[in-house]
């Protein structure tokens, strides 16, 4: 009991620590992937239907959305419509809308994790003659009812930390001989108590998210999320009544440790096994893993990985803290069949939690610019710890306290103090992963469109007055003019007009007034812009006295929007859900894994079965090792390599490719095709070279770029714009103007 009471200050200590991560604000991330009409788009015409794409599938009862004009009026009609082909896709009919700036406002309830979330985005409809509408967005409460996420995030801390427990005191039952099964009833009836209070919690606050307790049905019996919590709450019940039977059978006094000879143990141990597997797959179906859409079976499962052997190393530990103490001559015989079972677990640990992390971060900026990734960050940082204390008693204590035969007291308290302090740790990477759970990561906030941002600075003087006008993101729809006056002080700028101008002169000026700000600065923000191409922006400037002075400033505007490149759906349940590897790697990383558990473990295996176990395992490390390589190395096929071209290169053919090249390729690649477009610093990866690339890649490999793109870089599938003639003609163009081999 003294033991349950150190890990449960634990617990609390680290819950501590935890609330200081949860409770930075969650709600700045939005799960909108794409719209139609996109976000801050300026349409010449009234839309008929606005249609929203999301991240993750959507609970169509609790999912919806609206359309408000200026005055806050809803412009929609009809309820929202969702689709069976596409399961993250709602859309509502909408009025015909007049010129104005409309307010898009949706509201969703995940299928997978039960989370709900609100947004918002505008767009404007044009005036007749092109220009910009007067109005604005309408300011909407996206505040979420229910818990706050900190409170969500300390209980699936509790949560997973009952599981762990639970997990940990079942598998050393099974591990050690004779089974401490009646030394950890105790510890195991805790967890299941605790296990079953955060999982009623969980539905409790689902219902409340969605209003009040009468939604506590919709919430078990209408998602898949609740179905996974009946599941759990079925398999804790079923592990409560046997608990209570095993107790109840024999009193504390005349309880002892299972022995082989013991099947009805034996029996209930094994089901109290199953229970503890149905614990782990109900948390890893609902888990970010599984939420990702194409290839969540393989995002379940690296999650499950990675959270049953964490389970097993740390819950382990637990438990075998609570046996040595309550049977201190069995310390160096369980610790040592323990430690086994430790090094098989934590390059498993790495390796599917190094897959997971990957699946849930698309790019860097997903670490350094989300909550999620500052969680991340302090869960790295916990793991470190983690590790030098498990190698600190995996190669220093541990050796020593068995070569001694637990005489020294000293080294005794030494070890079993870096014990307690590896399940602290433990405990604490755990309470991490439960604020994890509840932010969203970088992967579901991933838009399949990104804004690109063409932001600029202009300065012109007039006279003894300098003014600086920036212009961001200087692109079609919502912008901010900021413009910074240097003028006498005698003198100064008291209001400033903007006026903008459109190339095409039946597009009408329009005047807005600015905003005065501190230290003579101006700031103006709409949807002024509102066609592509050349704008001019005259800045008014009217004085204390003296004349009125005009400066302008020309713009070139383009669309707002570009591929992500990691929108493209690669696929069904199965298909790889990486954008940072092909399945070569992953094959590789087990391989190599495999490797490394049986080069690392070959002495125990020597010893456990003799030389020839000891020599296969050496074998079967070298293969390991030999696969990986190879994998890596040698079995990389290019997509399309063995495809024909099925267009004669004819000059016709080559012209139709230059004008695709431009139109569509140069913003990226540049008109030499050396990668340096103007777009090409946006882009998470640079351009590919042509005159680099090209004259190694056959035809087939080529078309396959253009048609699937390529993953983790910002070359998009050209196939939904580009028919397979249009695809084959810019393969043609690019092998006659940057393969001069072919040229000739």
């Amino acid at each position: 009991m003294k033991s349950l009471m150190l890990l449960g200050t634990a617990a609390l200590t680290v819950l501590a620590a935890v609330l200081v991560v949860a409770t930075r604000d969650a709600e700045a991330h939005a799960l909108l992937a794409r719209a139609d009409p996109p976000i801050n788009a300026s349409l010449r015409e009234s839309p008929t239907r606005i249609t929203l794409f999301m991240t993750e599938q959507l609970q169509r009862s609790h999912s919806s959305v609206q359309v408000l004009d200026s005055g806050g009026q809803r412009r929609d009609i009809g309820e929202t419509e969702f689709s069976d082909a596409v399961p993250t896709q709602m859309s509502v009919r909408v009025l015909r809308l007049d010129p104005g700036v409309y307010t898009v406002v949706w509201e969703t309830l995940s299928e997978v994790d039960g989370h709900t979330w609100t947004g918002s985005y505008v767009f404007s409809v044009l005036n007749p003659d092109g220009s910009a509408p007067a109005g604005s967005g309408v300011v909407v409460d996206l505040n979420r009812p229910g818990p706050p996420v900190a409170a969500d995030s300390v209980v699936k801390a509790i949560g997973l930390g009952a599981l762990v427990l639970f997990v940990g005191a079942v598998f050393m039952s099974a591990l050690l001989r004779p089974s401490p099964m009646a030394t950890l009833m105790p510890l195991m009836s805790l967890a299941v108590v605790v296990g079953l209070a955060a999982t009623g919690y969980e539905a409790i606050a689902g219902a409340l998210r969605l209003g009040d307790f009468g939604f506590l049905g919709d919430v078990l019996f209408d998602s898949r999320n609740g179905l996974w919590l009946q599941q759990r709450w079925y398999a804790l019940i079923l592990a409560a009544l046997i608990l209570s039977f095993c107790m109840l059978r024999s009193p504390p006094a005349e309880r002892g440790e299972m022995s082989r000879s013991d099947r009805g143990g034996r029996s209930l141990l094994h089901i109290l096994a199953v229970l503890a597997i149905a614990w782990l797959a109900s948390t890893a179906a609902i888990s970010h893993g599984a939420a990702i859409g194409s290839g969540w079976i393989w995002g379940t499962l690296f999650d499950a990985l990675h959270l049953a052997a964490v389970a097993v190393w740390i819950g382990g530990l637990a438990a075998l803290l609570i046996v040595i103490r309550s049977n201190p001559e069995s310390r160096i015989q369980s610790v040592r069949r323990f430690s086994v079972v430790a090094a098989l677990l934590v390059p498993i640990v790495v390796a599917a939690g190094l897959l997971s992390a990957l699946i849930q971060i698309p790019d860097i900026e997903g670490i350094v610019e989300t909550d999620w990734g500052t969680a991340f960050i302090v869960k790295l940082m916990l793991l470190a710890l983690l590790f030098a204390a498990a190698a600190a008693n995996a190669f220093l204590l541990r050796p020593r306290d068995a070569a001694a035969s637990g005489s020294d007291p000293v080294l005794v308290r030494r070890f079993s103090r870096m014990m307690r302090a590896e399940v602290l740790l433990g405990l604490a990477v755990i309470a991490v992963s439960g604020v994890l759970t509840q932010l969203p990561s970088p992967a579901s906030a991933q838009p399949e469109v990104e804004q690109k941002d063409n932001t600029i600075v202009e300065m012109v003087a007039r006279g003894e007055v300098v003014v600086s006008l920036e212009i961001s993101p200087n692109l079609v729809g919502f912008n901010t003019w900021t413009a910074t006056v240097d003028a006498p002080e005698e003198n100064p700028v008291e209001v400033m007009l903007l006026r903008f101008r459109y190339q095409d002169r039946s597009v009408g000026p329009v005047t807005v007034a600015t905003t005065k700000l501190a230290d003579g600065r101006f700031q103006l923000e709409g949807a002024y812009f509102g066609l592509p191409g050349e704008w001019t922006v005259e800045m008014e400037m009217r004085r204390a006295s003296g004349n009125d002075l005009i400066a302008g400033v020309r713009s070139n505007v383009e669309s707002g929007y570009q591929a992500s490149p990691f929108a493209a759906d690669r696929g069904g349940a199965l298909a790889l859900p990486l954008t940072q590897m092909d399945w070569n790697g992953v094959g590789a990383l087990w391989a190599f894994l495999i490797a490394a558990l049986a080069w690392l473990n070959r002495r125990q295996i020597r010893a456990r079965w003799g030389p020839r176990g000891g020599d296969a395992a050496f074998v079967g490390g070298v293969l390991g090792l030999i696969v990986a390589v190879v994998l890596l190395t040698g079995l990389h096929v290019e997509p399309g390599r063995t495809l024909a071209n099925p267009v004669v290169r004819t000059e016709e053919s080559i012209e139709r490719g230059e004008a695709l090249f431009a139109r569509n390729c140069v913003s990226c690649h540049g008109e030499q095709g050396a990668g340096d477009g103007p777009l090409a610093d946006t882009l998470p990866a640079p351009p590919a070279n042509f005159t680099v690339h090209v004259p190694f890649h056959p035809d087939g490999v080529l078309y396959a770029w253009i048609t699937d793109g390529i993953r983790g870089t910002g070359m998009p599938a050209w196939s939904p714009q580009l028919s397979d003639q249009e695809r084959w003609d810019l393969v043609n163009f690019l092998r006659a103007s940057f393969d001069i081999s072919a040229a000739q």
